[in-house]
Protein backbone atom coordinates (compact mmCIF):
# COMPACT_ATOMS: atom_id res chain seq x y z
CA UNK A 1 0.00 0.00 0.00
CA UNK A 2 1.45 3.37 -1.03
CA UNK A 3 1.74 6.30 1.35
CA UNK A 4 -0.85 8.28 -0.64
CA UNK A 5 -3.41 5.44 -0.43
CA UNK A 6 -2.84 5.08 3.28
CA UNK A 7 -3.26 8.83 3.76
CA UNK A 8 -6.56 8.83 1.81
CA UNK A 9 -7.89 5.91 3.86
CA UNK A 10 -6.88 7.66 7.06
CA UNK A 11 -8.61 10.90 6.01
CA UNK A 12 -11.79 9.06 5.04
CA UNK A 13 -11.83 7.24 8.37
CA UNK A 14 -11.20 10.50 10.24
CA UNK A 15 -14.10 12.17 8.39
CA UNK A 16 -16.40 9.24 9.17
CA UNK A 17 -15.38 9.30 12.82
CA UNK A 18 -15.92 13.05 13.00
CA UNK A 19 -19.41 12.73 11.51
CA UNK A 20 -20.33 10.02 14.02
CA UNK A 21 -19.04 12.12 16.92
CA UNK A 22 -21.05 15.15 15.81
CA UNK A 23 -24.10 12.98 15.16
CA UNK A 24 -23.95 11.54 18.68
CA UNK A 25 -23.43 15.04 20.05
CA UNK A 26 -26.59 16.30 18.33
CA UNK A 27 -28.59 13.33 19.62
CA UNK A 28 -27.30 13.92 23.13
CA UNK A 29 -28.23 17.60 22.93
CA UNK A 30 -31.75 16.72 21.80
CA UNK A 31 -32.19 14.20 24.61
CA UNK A 32 -30.74 16.51 27.27
CA UNK A 33 -32.98 19.39 26.15
CA UNK A 34 -36.04 17.12 26.11
CA UNK A 35 -35.26 15.83 29.60
CA UNK A 36 -34.74 19.40 30.84
CA UNK A 37 -38.12 20.36 29.32
CA UNK A 38 -36.34 22.90 27.12
CA UNK A 39 -38.75 22.25 24.26
CA UNK A 40 -37.84 25.41 22.36
CA UNK A 41 -34.23 24.22 22.04
CA UNK A 42 -35.40 20.80 20.87
CA UNK A 43 -37.42 22.45 18.10
CA UNK A 44 -34.52 24.67 17.05
CA UNK A 45 -32.07 21.76 16.96
CA UNK A 46 -34.53 19.56 15.05
CA UNK A 47 -35.02 22.27 12.43
CA UNK A 48 -31.29 22.88 11.83
CA UNK A 49 -30.26 21.79 8.34
CA UNK A 50 -27.07 20.18 9.66
CA UNK A 51 -29.02 18.16 12.22
CA UNK A 52 -31.41 16.98 9.54
CA UNK A 53 -28.55 15.96 7.26
CA UNK A 54 -26.92 13.95 10.04
CA UNK A 55 -29.95 12.42 11.75
CA UNK A 56 -32.47 12.43 8.92
CA UNK A 57 -35.86 14.10 8.60
CA UNK A 58 -37.73 11.28 10.32
CA UNK A 59 -35.70 11.38 13.54
CA UNK A 60 -35.80 15.19 13.66
CA UNK A 61 -39.55 15.23 13.05
CA UNK A 62 -40.09 12.72 15.89
CA UNK A 63 -38.15 14.88 18.34
CA UNK A 64 -40.03 17.99 17.25
CA UNK A 65 -43.40 16.22 17.55
CA UNK A 66 -42.52 14.98 21.03
CA UNK A 67 -41.41 18.44 22.15
CA UNK A 68 -44.60 20.08 20.89
CA UNK A 69 -46.73 17.43 22.60
CA UNK A 70 -44.96 17.80 25.94
CA UNK A 71 -45.07 21.59 25.65
CA UNK A 72 -48.85 21.26 25.18
CA UNK A 73 -48.64 23.47 22.10
CA UNK A 74 -51.79 21.91 20.68
CA UNK A 75 -52.06 23.96 17.47
CA UNK A 76 -48.46 23.38 16.40
CA UNK A 77 -48.53 19.75 17.60
CA UNK A 78 -51.56 19.01 15.42
CA UNK A 79 -49.89 20.73 12.48
CA UNK A 80 -46.74 18.63 12.98
CA UNK A 81 -48.75 15.44 13.42
CA UNK A 82 -50.56 16.08 10.14
CA UNK A 83 -47.21 16.83 8.49
CA UNK A 84 -45.76 13.48 9.60
CA UNK A 85 -48.90 11.61 8.56
CA UNK A 86 -48.62 13.09 5.05
CA UNK A 87 -44.82 12.90 4.77
CA UNK A 88 -42.86 10.33 2.76
CA UNK A 89 -39.69 9.25 4.53
CA UNK A 90 -36.60 7.63 3.07
CA UNK A 91 -37.22 4.36 4.90
CA UNK A 92 -40.86 3.14 4.56
CA UNK A 93 -40.44 1.17 7.80
CA UNK A 94 -40.03 4.47 9.67
CA UNK A 95 -43.41 5.70 8.49
CA UNK A 96 -45.09 2.42 9.44
CA UNK A 97 -43.45 2.52 12.89
CA UNK A 98 -44.61 6.10 13.43
CA UNK A 99 -48.21 5.40 12.41
CA UNK A 100 -48.38 2.22 14.49
CA UNK A 101 -46.79 3.61 17.67
CA UNK A 102 -48.63 6.92 17.70
CA UNK A 103 -51.97 5.31 16.84
CA UNK A 104 -51.66 3.06 19.90
CA UNK A 105 -50.44 5.96 22.02
CA UNK A 106 -53.62 7.89 21.35
CA UNK A 107 -55.78 4.77 21.40
CA UNK A 108 -54.73 4.06 24.98
CA UNK A 109 -55.20 7.72 25.89
CA UNK A 110 -58.67 7.42 24.31
CA UNK A 111 -57.97 10.44 22.13
CA UNK A 112 -60.30 9.56 19.27
CA UNK A 113 -59.54 12.65 17.19
CA UNK A 114 -55.86 11.83 16.73
CA UNK A 115 -56.52 8.08 16.52
CA UNK A 116 -58.91 8.77 13.63
CA UNK A 117 -56.23 10.74 11.75
CA UNK A 118 -53.68 7.96 12.16
CA UNK A 119 -56.16 5.17 11.39
CA UNK A 120 -57.03 6.81 8.08
CA UNK A 121 -53.34 6.91 7.14
CA UNK A 122 -52.93 3.26 8.16
CA UNK A 123 -55.87 2.33 5.94
CA UNK A 124 -54.07 3.96 3.02
CA UNK A 125 -50.87 2.00 3.68
CA UNK A 126 -52.07 -1.14 1.92
CA UNK A 127 -50.73 -3.34 4.76
CA UNK A 128 -53.68 -5.68 5.28
CA UNK A 129 -52.55 -7.21 8.58
CA UNK A 130 -51.71 -3.81 10.05
CA UNK A 131 -55.07 -2.43 8.92
CA UNK A 132 -56.99 -5.42 10.30
CA UNK A 133 -55.60 -5.49 13.82
CA UNK A 134 -55.58 -1.68 14.05
CA UNK A 135 -59.26 -1.46 13.11
CA UNK A 136 -60.13 -4.23 15.57
CA UNK A 137 -58.28 -2.46 18.38
CA UNK A 138 -60.12 0.77 17.51
CA UNK A 139 -63.48 -0.99 17.68
CA UNK A 140 -62.70 -2.55 21.07
CA UNK A 141 -61.40 0.64 22.68
CA UNK A 142 -63.76 3.25 21.28
CA UNK A 143 -66.90 1.27 20.53
CA UNK A 144 -66.55 -1.22 23.44
CA UNK A 145 -67.21 -4.19 21.19
CA UNK A 146 -67.18 -7.65 22.72
CA UNK A 147 -68.01 -9.75 19.65
CA UNK A 148 -64.48 -9.95 18.23
CA UNK A 149 -63.05 -12.51 20.66
CA UNK A 150 -63.45 -15.58 18.43
CA UNK A 151 -62.24 -13.71 15.33
CA UNK A 152 -59.11 -12.44 17.06
CA UNK A 153 -58.45 -15.82 18.71
CA UNK A 154 -58.61 -17.44 15.25
CA UNK A 155 -56.00 -14.96 13.99
CA UNK A 156 -53.72 -15.94 16.85
CA UNK A 157 -54.22 -19.66 16.10
CA UNK A 158 -53.37 -18.97 12.45
CA UNK A 159 -50.13 -17.28 13.60
CA UNK A 160 -50.95 -14.10 11.71
CA UNK A 161 -49.22 -11.86 14.26
CA UNK A 162 -46.00 -11.79 16.25
CA UNK A 163 -44.36 -9.39 18.68
CA UNK A 164 -46.08 -6.03 19.20
CA UNK A 165 -49.17 -6.77 17.02
CA UNK A 166 -49.70 -10.10 18.79
CA UNK A 167 -49.49 -8.34 22.15
CA UNK A 168 -52.12 -5.84 21.03
CA UNK A 169 -54.48 -8.58 19.82
CA UNK A 170 -54.12 -10.46 23.12
CA UNK A 171 -54.68 -7.27 25.11
CA UNK A 172 -57.82 -6.43 23.13
CA UNK A 173 -59.23 -9.91 23.73
CA UNK A 174 -58.56 -9.40 27.43
CA UNK A 175 -60.29 -6.02 27.24
CA UNK A 176 -63.39 -7.62 25.74
CA UNK A 177 -63.51 -10.24 28.49
CA UNK A 178 -63.21 -7.46 31.05
CA UNK A 179 -66.15 -5.65 29.44
CA UNK A 180 -68.11 -8.89 29.76
CA UNK A 181 -67.21 -9.22 33.44
CA UNK A 182 -65.09 -12.34 32.91
CA UNK A 183 -62.16 -11.26 35.05
CA UNK A 184 -60.39 -14.63 35.00
CA UNK A 185 -60.10 -14.74 31.20
CA UNK A 186 -59.35 -11.02 31.08
CA UNK A 187 -56.40 -11.45 33.44
CA UNK A 188 -55.12 -14.48 31.54
CA UNK A 189 -55.05 -12.61 28.23
CA UNK A 190 -53.51 -9.51 29.79
CA UNK A 191 -50.67 -11.63 31.20
CA UNK A 192 -50.14 -13.33 27.84
CA UNK A 193 -50.06 -9.93 26.13
CA UNK A 194 -47.46 -8.64 28.57
CA UNK A 195 -44.80 -11.13 27.49
CA UNK A 196 -45.14 -10.02 23.86
CA UNK A 197 -44.06 -6.44 24.55
CA UNK A 198 -40.69 -4.85 25.20
CA UNK A 199 -40.45 -3.91 28.91
CA UNK A 200 -40.63 -0.22 27.96
CA UNK A 201 -43.53 -0.59 25.52
CA UNK A 202 -46.48 1.76 26.04
CA UNK A 203 -48.83 -1.16 26.76
CA UNK A 204 -46.86 -2.43 29.78
CA UNK A 205 -48.05 0.14 32.36
CA UNK A 206 -51.61 -0.20 31.02
CA UNK A 207 -51.51 -3.97 31.47
CA UNK A 208 -50.09 -3.61 34.98
CA UNK A 209 -52.85 -1.16 35.89
CA UNK A 210 -55.47 -3.50 34.41
CA UNK A 211 -54.22 -6.49 36.40
CA UNK A 212 -54.01 -4.40 39.55
CA UNK A 213 -57.57 -3.22 39.00
CA UNK A 214 -58.66 -6.87 38.69
CA UNK A 215 -56.65 -7.85 41.75
CA UNK A 216 -54.63 -10.36 39.73
CA UNK A 217 -50.89 -11.16 39.58
CA UNK A 218 -48.68 -10.05 36.67
CA UNK A 219 -46.68 -13.28 36.41
CA UNK A 220 -48.17 -16.01 34.18
CA UNK A 221 -47.20 -18.85 36.53
CA UNK A 222 -48.68 -17.05 39.54
CA UNK A 223 -51.82 -16.42 37.53
CA UNK A 224 -52.14 -20.10 36.65
CA UNK A 225 -51.70 -21.07 40.30
CA UNK A 226 -54.34 -18.54 41.32
CA UNK A 227 -56.76 -19.97 38.76
CA UNK A 228 -56.12 -23.50 40.04
CA UNK A 229 -56.87 -22.45 43.62
CA UNK A 230 -60.16 -20.85 42.54
CA UNK A 231 -61.20 -24.07 40.87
Amino acid sequence: MSGITAAVIFLLFACYLGIQVFKNFQLRQLNVSLKAKDYETVEKLADMSMTRKLLGDYTCDLYKLRALYLAQDIAHFEEMLQHMIAATYKNPADKKSFLEQYFHTFLLKENQKYADWLLEAIRQSGDEKLIRYTEQAYEVMFHKRTDLIETMDAQIDAKQYYGFPLGVVLFMIGKQYEYLGDEENAGSYYRSAKVCFHPKALYIPVIRDSLKRLGQPEDIQEGMRAQSRRR
